[in-house]
């Protein structure tokens, strides 16, 4: 039952399980499925579910962490008596540290400084220690679980470790002098969240592991005609920056900030310009975008870039699919200061050069909590705006055999 499938962790405009739920067969046929934009992996634990056998890809380290310990076997008691070890052993290791030691090891002097904006004394010393143990484990499986809880932590709305609220939006901005909580006082019952959250029980679970690994869906690393089905949720062109909000739990499992800002800057749907290139398939799916003629010519240059990054990624994954094989795509088409810019028709018309031909559109009215774009009765938003803004578009693609 769809009920089952709860998250383990924050994570913004998430996809709805029931739209995987409902276009997933049974496993009477076990089925090849990847999502290549994976994010926290709804697609991976919703197909594992069901049976079938789940890959998934995503360039930001903590969603694949995330998403493997969603999509993880975990063994409840033995997980909960190691996250318990940890924080005793961290209990002991805080009292040698000093506001000059109190960072993960290896940080440079920008990620230190970051993290001493965020994070006031007592709760940098408790991360600090708790992540050194943490680090140290040597099962991948229980590491991502602990990882995960203890990014629970940080990734709130309101309360949380830091001096920052709303960083589960990923809009953090820091309005406390004190943390609301000590790390050491939630860190057991946040790792208990995740096992509690996680559908697949024990180590005995016989459903095919799910397959997450960090990389780019511009360039996928598996064979041609490999996948049965793939189904993903690309970014909006205005994309919501997920390493904003998740910059503060990655720089404690070793990702200085600098290398962050580095991802940041390659990831699809980043304000970075690009020019026309002089192919008809470019230019005629820009001519699809909509209101482009009410765009800047560096915001023209930003809707280039992602076209040309889409493009990529409608390339690999006709690739990859099997022929005959179906991609959908779950789009939320984007505004730019008023300008309406069709996503999805951009997409689909991307999809239809590359041989995935058009099976099924649909619209799907968005709840509230997922319209993180202005909302429709912003002043912005023209009559068609406010309409449109509701909806996300469901593209349902065959490959041509």
């Amino acid at each position: 039952m769809i009920q089952h499938i709860k998250s383990v962790h924050p994570f913004p405009a998430r996809m709805a399980p029931s739209i995987v739920w409902e276009r997933l067969p049974e496993s009477n046929r076990v089925l090849r499925i990847l999502d290549p934009m994976a994010g926290s992996g709804t697609t991976l634990v919703v197909a594992r579910s069901k049976g079938h056998v789940a890959y998934g890809i995503d360039r930001d380290p903590l969603a694949v962490t995330i998403a493997r310990s969603w999509c993880s076997n975990v063994d409840e008691d033995r997980l909960m008596s190691k996250a318990r070890d940890i924080l005793e052993r961290a209990k002991v290791t805080i009292k040698t540290l000093t506001s000059k030691t109190a960072y993960p090891f290896g940080a440079d002097e920008e990620t230190k400084r970051f993290i001493t904006y965020w994070f006031d004394l007592r709760n940098r010393k408790q991360l600090t220690s708790l992540s050194r143990h943490i680090s140290l484990s040597h099962d991948d499986i229980l590491k991502n679980f602990l990882w995960t809880g203890f990014s629970r932590m940080i990734i709130t709305k309101k309360v949380g470790v830091s001096l920052a609220m709303d960083i589960s939006h990923s809009r953090p901005h820091r309005v406390y002098d004190k943390a609301p909580v000590a790390a050491f006082d939630i860190f057991t019952n946040a790792v208990e969240k995740v096992v509690r959250s996680n559908p697949f029980g024990d180590s005995n679970n016989k459903l095919p592991e799910a397959i997450i690994s960090c990389g780019d869906s511009r360039c996928i690393g598996y064979d041609t005609n490999f996948f049965d089905l793939v189904i993903t949720s690309p970014p909006y062109l205005n994309a919501i920056d997920y390493l904003r909000g998740h910059k503060l739990s990655l720089v404690w499992m070793k990702n200085g900030v600098s290398s962050i800002r580095r991802l940041r800057a390659t990831n699809i749907g980043s304000e970075i310009k690009s020019n026309v290139p002089d192919e008809d398939h470019i230019v005629n799916a820009m001519a699809m975008a909509g209101e482009v003629s009410k765009l800047t010519e560096q915001q023209k240059g930003f809707l280039v870039r992602y076209v040309l990054d889409m493009d990529s990624v409608c390339s690999e994954i006709a690739r990859v699919l099997k022929p005959s094989g179906t991609a959908i795509f779950v789009i939320g088409d984007s505004t730019i200061r008023g300008a309406f810019i069709r996503n999805s028709k951009v997409i689909e018309n991307l999809s239809e050069h590359h041989g995935l031909i058009l099976a099924v559109k649909e619209e799907r009215t968005l709840p509230e909590s997922r319209r993180y774009l202005p909302p429709p009765s912003n002043k912005i938003a023209g009559k068609q705006l406010q309409s449109r803004m509701r909806k996300e578009v469901i593209l349902t693609m065959k490959k041509v055999s």
